[in-house]
């Protein structure tokens, strides 16, 4: 007796079907409910950065709080969306206090995701420290975005750190732009004071290079201890060669003792460019409109930048947190979790190795406008110098974003009460 053969179509259905259960069998095949069910109950995301310490004021304000409101507005719409388990996963942030100290910082660091097996990394705040965390995101293959890093050597830094980016407007622009808005208002001499660290050294090397190839003389370069008590000598010796500019290159705390004493010690520059800090809310708040009138500082990204969210994120931040969003590296902190999100929705899954390539190749829709980077380094920045002008922070470098002309001379300092 013949065997009867089944119909073509037929049999290739069968095969099909034979092909699809033993797929799904080993694995390889997950229906929705399946992938679904295989997720993970969170995204853990973890960063060991300084909640005490010197730092813990600029810390917080430009990375810890833009990385808060991201997570609660993300987690508000239900998590991150991952296509390979076709269901948004709510995300887990994990704060470890580094104390301000860029040992404990690291040890932390790999802390997280070695015992705590998070499933990214976010930076730690300051040029040092993120020098010393971009080898062990490399290590650990942890694509990381670092924020509050500054320095001219990036290049050859970031060729060992594959895995590490960097998101901060660096000094090879902002530099420029200082020198050429000193050109542009007609600065003839200048006073550039400095942090003694990486941070200080680093902006001081380009600021030597580009004033040397102005007219502008420059008879005070002078370095001061991360832990100083008084610019008093440093102002006075200043006011004594008469310059028309004053440089500062410090962190919050320099930013704020300076302007503090200039006024008491009855000195005011025609063009004062202060230190990190500047663009802060919060120093306005600390001298009052009238006490910052007319002082430059490094980054400017405002609520005016003409990019989709920004103006919400202005807001939600002030609705979250009471006080306003400063405006130097904080929307870019911001900006950097919403590269992640569409890393990870790109990839379709939490793979960090595809992750870290995606973000080294491709653009992402952010606040600060579209992100890109080439060699590791970030390459959209919108606004170089900003000059606080009647309480508002203005973008006046570049000239194609500046949103006010630069005030020159800057105003007399407000009257003692």
């Amino acid at each position: 007796m013949r065997n009867k053969r089944l119909p073509t179509t037929l049999n290739h259905s069968w095969v099909v079907l034979v092909v699809a259960f033993m797929l799904l069998m080993s694995g390889w095949l997950q229906t929705p409910s399946a992938a679904a069910d295989s997720a993970p109950d969170k995204i853990r995301i973890g960063c060991a950065i300084a909640l005490s310490g010197p730092n813990s004021m600029g810390a917080i304000t430009t990375q810890v709080n833009p990385y808060k409101l991201w997570v609660a507005e993300t987690n508000k719409k239900g998590g991150i969306f991952v296509p390979k388990y076709n269901k948004r996963i709510p995300v887990d942030l994990i704060f470890y206090d580094d104390r301000s100290d860029i040992e404990t910082s690291v040890k932390m660091a790999e802390k997280l995701i070695v015992e705590d097996k998070v499933d990214f990394m976010l930076p730690p705040w300051g040029t040092a420290s993120n020098f010393a965390i971009a080898p062990v995101a490399t290590k650990y293959k942890q694509p990381m975005m670092g924020i509050t890093v500054s320095s001219p050597k990036l290049d050859e830094r970031l060729a060992s750190t594959p895995y590490f980016f960097v998101v901060l407007g660096q000094p090879s622009r902002l530099v420029p732009s200082t020198v050429a808005l000193m050109q542009e208002v007609g600065v003839k001499s200048v006073a550039v004071i400095y942090t003694s660290d990486l941070f200080g050294l680093e902006h001081v090397d380009l600021v030597k290079e580009y004033v040397g190839k102005t007219n502008i003389k420059m008879p005070i370069l002078q370095s001061y201890p991360p832990e100083i008590q008084s610019f008093s000598p440093l102002i006075k010796r200043i006011e004594a060669e008469k310059v028309d500019a004053v440089l500062n290159y410090g962190y919050p705390p320099h930013t704020f003792l300076l302007n503090k004493q200039m006024p008491a010690l009855g000195y005011n520059p025609k063009f004062f460019q202060n230190g990190v800090g500047v663009q802060f809310p919060a120093y306005r708040d600390a001298f009052g409109a009238a006490g910052v009138e007319g002082v430059f500082g490094q980054w400017a990204l405002t609520p005016k930048m003409p990019y989709p969210g920004v103006k919400e994120l202005f807001e939600s931040y002030k609705k979250m947190f009471g006080e306003e969003l400063a405006m130097g590296g904080e929307p870019a902190a911001y900006a950097s979790l919403q590269v992640l999100e569409q890393a990870i929705q790109k990839v379709g899954d939490l793979n960090r190795e595809k992750i870290r390539d995606v973000i080294a190749k491709d653009t992402f829709n952010t606040v600060i406008g579209p992100m890109r980077f080439e060699k590791g380094v970030n390459v959209q920045w919108p606004g170089n110098i900003g000059q606080w002008q009647k309480g508002v922070y203005e973008v006046v470098m570049p000239k194609e974003f500046r949103t006010a002309a630069p005030i020159y001379p800057k105003p007399n300092w407000p009257a003692p009460k």
